[in-house]
């Protein structure tokens, strides 16, 4: 007995699981009664072979989404993952095990990524058939490239390519155990043989499991339908009836033991039926909707009144003109709307000539926005609108204080009706102060009164309208304290225009100084260019020519500070460079160099000037130009400091990934886009960018270095040359530059006459 529980025979050193026994563990899997019992005893065979103690189980379920626990030896139910591993995790050591069919060992390998409470293990995987859908083999090259922590992947002996052909990752046995190379390979070899058995299993419970449900599922559907009242048809496109409930059947079908009424009552109701389903599909051919349907009830000869609703059921597809009619008993509703119509008819007619009177003076109160009361020749109000409630009936509003406003109310207009009743003259026109029940607020109003009269020229009764005055009372006090915050106004803005008027003078002449100070550091700036270059140049130089042995042979220490001293200089020059660009492109002293230019060759350059860059970052670079001889009439130099600047900005800040140019003539422009897979910009810092001095997070200026020019240069030399630049950003994924040039662009005729005379900056071959 070998350490891990395999017995070897003295002659063949065959393992314990192979020859009869692993036929029989075959046999005794094939005829077990279902996959749980077969997988279980599968995993009891391993571990007594391997004289291990626990051991597990796992099978890829039949979605192919994860691998989920199926049986175990000497676990509890809590020691398995509740979670099936999802196979997408391809650092997790039993999904790499069962998709790379490989064997992984682990010795302290991390128990919360296993999932088990195992310290020493191995994993055996075991394939099943190749079927449409089922997850891929990892191949070999992914295989080598996967380190899992604590783990390893071992192969028995070397790659078999037949035994991976047809086959697709079924599931994993991990047993708490240690074995050897010889034990490991006997192992894998019986799993294999196993797996497609466990698979062909585990496949036949799902679908029976499935087939089940749908049953379950269709006879509680068929169930349902038949236990509503509603008959429920569904029809094909030619008119047929494919499935019919119990109360259908009942009206459409029939049977030979049916009496000769029946019969002729069953086959009236198809043919109404079927004539009610032509007029459905020439009216609405593909719409939903609803239609009356008068059917004969087969057991009692009477009418039926049905509303037929349809609707498409597109089981094969859109427009297979499958419809599902739902037919609704509606008899004894449209009996019982019938006669209560006519009941309310009458009704109707009996109460229109009570009604015409009081509706025609309802209508005229309730129309009126204004108060208005109707009072006898006794001063009794005997009408009002529901204005004139809110002010003459208390209705519990505002408790004692809108009791006490009521009466007041009430007490003053009635003593303006009594006068007006003694008077003579029929109308009658006052002002008076009421108070709001609800708030006890004053409520100025204009009550206009009307005499009603007889033929024998007796006032029958007065009728009274109060106009609410509030608004005009309110505009009158208004109007006063507007003249008097107008005269006010008018005083403050002839003291404020006279210091305004001394403040603009100010302003302008600030910002004429402003004006003239900016454009003297501009050509300062321009100006220097020759100073400042070159001091920095020669101290490039000399460096390189020391750095060439030169001036006689260097020590590593010399060699080192120079090499930095070298590095800095050249940093420095291409800050003043681009301080030196944006100063000369401000004072307008940066001219247009124009030529015919092949796009292809300015392209070629630019790669080969990044080439270096790139290459030490490991990025990858996909350059795409149309094909043909596509030349540009433009400023060469510029173009290409375009690319470069942004092709730098590009590299510098993207660690892995890609960087890709690509170049497309759209009518008469060149679009150059330029985007890679760096850390992007958040979409609030997408304007700052193009900022002077202005870098997006002033934090990575020591991480990446820079002066914040690089972006602000390039758009001024994209408007130059009388194109446009634009950028889209996600961060964390990357960025890309937009840069759209004329093919041929316009010479200024300022710059026509205009040549630089300025030394080019000397470049180090180290």
């Amino acid at each position: 007995m070998t350490s891990s529980g395999l017995e070897t025979s003295a002659v063949d050193s065959q393992p314990q699981l192979a020859g009869e026994r692993l036929a029989e563990l075959l046999s005794v899997i094939s005829e077990a009664p279902d996959f749980s019992t077969a997988a279980t005893f599968l995993v009891a065979q391993f571990a007594d072979v391997m004289s291990a103690r626990r051991a597990a189980i796992f099978a890829i379920d039949t979605v192919g989404k994860g691998l989920r626990a199926v049986g175990s030896v000497g676990l509890d139910r809590e020691e398995l993952p509740a979670e099936p591993v999802s196979l997408e995790e391809h650092f997790h050591p039993l999904i790499v095990s069962v998709l790379s069919l490989n064997a992984v060992t682990g010795d302290g390998c991390e128990r919360e990524r296993l999932g088990l409470p195992f310290a020493e293990w191995v994993s055996i995987p075991f394939p099943q058939p190749q079927f449409r859908g089922a997850p891929a083999l990892l191949d070999e090259q992914t295989i080598d490239a996967i380190s899992v922590s604590g783990c390893v992947i071992r192969r028995a002996g070397p790659v078999d390519r037949r035994r991976r052909l047809g086959h697709a990752p079924g599931g994993v046995l991990v047993v708490e155990a240690s074995v050897s190379e010889d034990e490991l390979s006997a192992l894998t070899h019986a799993a294999a043989l196993a797996g497609p058995v466990l698979s062909r299993m585990f496949a036949v419970e799902e679908y029976r499991r499935s087939t089940d449900q749908l049953d379950q599922q269709r006879n509680l559907l068929t169930a349902i339908v038949n236990s509503l009242p509603d008959p429920i048809v569904i029809i094909n496109a030619k008119n047929d009836i494919v499935v019919q409930n119990r109360r259908a059947e009942h009206l459409l079908s029939g049977t030979d033991a049916d009496s000769e009424g029946r019969r002729r009552a069953v086959e009236i109701n198809n043919l109404l039926f079927t004539s009610h389903l032509s007029k459905k599909a020439i009216s609405v051919a593909s719409e939903a909707g609803s239609r009356e349907l008068n059917l004969v009830d087969p057991d009692e000869g009477n009418d039926l009144l049905f509303e037929v609703l349809t609707h498409n059921l597109n089981r094969e597809g859109p427009g297979d003109g499958t419809t599902v009619s739902i037919l609704r008993d509606v008899t004894d509703l449209r009996r019982a709307a019938g006669e209560l119509e006519r009941q309310v008819q009458r009704v109707r007619l009996a109460e229109i000539d009570a009604k015409r009177e009081r509706d025609r003076l309802n209508l005229i109160l309730e129309n009126v926005a204004d108060p208005i009361l109707v009072t006898d020749d006794r001063a009794d109000i005997i009408l009002m609108n529901r204005q004139a409630e809110q002010l003459f009936e208390a209705a519990g509003k505002g408790g004692a204080s809108g009791n006490l406003a009521v009466r007041s109310n009430d007490t003053k207009f009635t003593t303006f009706i009594s006068d007006f009743t003694i008077s003579p003259s029929l109308s009658r026109r006052e002002q008076m102060s009421l108070l709001v029940p609800e708030s006890g607020g004053e409520l100025p109003v204009e009550v206009v009164s009307g005499k009603i009269l007889n033929r024998r020229g007796e006032a029958l009764a007065i009728v009274s309208v109060l106009h609410d005055l509030t608004e005009q009372v309110e505009n009158e006090r208004l109007y006063e304290e507007l003249k008097k915050f107008s005269a006010e106004l008018e005083q403050r803005i002839s003291e404020a225009t006279s210091d305004l008027a001394d403040q603009n003078a100010r302003l302008q002449w600030q910002s004429k100084e402003l004006e003239k100070a900016n454009r003297l550091k501009s050509e300062f700036l321009a100006s220097m260019s020759h100073e400042l270059r070159t001091p920095i140049n020669a101290l490039i130089g000399y460096t390189a020519l020391m750095l060439d042995r030169i001036y006689g042979e260097l020590t590593q220490r010399q060699e080192d500070g120079l090499t930095r001293i070298q590095a800095a200089a050249q940093h420095l020059l291409a800050l003043i460079n681009d301080i030196l660009d944006l100063a000369k492109i401000e004072a307008g002293r940066m001219p247009l160099h124009l030529e015919d230019a092949k796009l292809g060759d300015m392209i070629s350059e630019i790669t080969q000037q990044m080439e270096p860059l790139i290459r030490k970052k490991t990025l990858k670079f996909v350059c795409e130009v149309p094909p043909g001889d596509v030349r540009m009439h433009t400023d060469k130099t510029k173009v290409k400091q375009i690319l470069l600047n942004l092709l730098s900005n590009a590299v510098k800040f993207t660690h892995g990934g890609e960087v890709r140019v690509t170049c497309e003539v759209i009518h008469e422009t060149v679009e150059f886009d330029v985007s890679d897979t760096g850390i992007g910009i958040r979409e609030e810092h997408l304007e700052a960018i193009w900022e002077d001095f202005r870098q997006v997070d002033q934090s990575r200026t020591r991480e990446f270095g820079g002066t914040g020019l690089g972006l602000s240069i390039t758009r001024k030399l994209v408007q130059a040359l009388g194109g446009e630049i634009s950028m889209s950003s996600v961060y964390g994924k990357g960025s890309t530059f937009t840069v759209t040039l004329p093919l041929r662009t316009a010479p200024r005729p300022e710059e026509s006459v205009i040549a630089s005379t300025e030394p080019l900056p000397l470049i180090s071959e180290r």
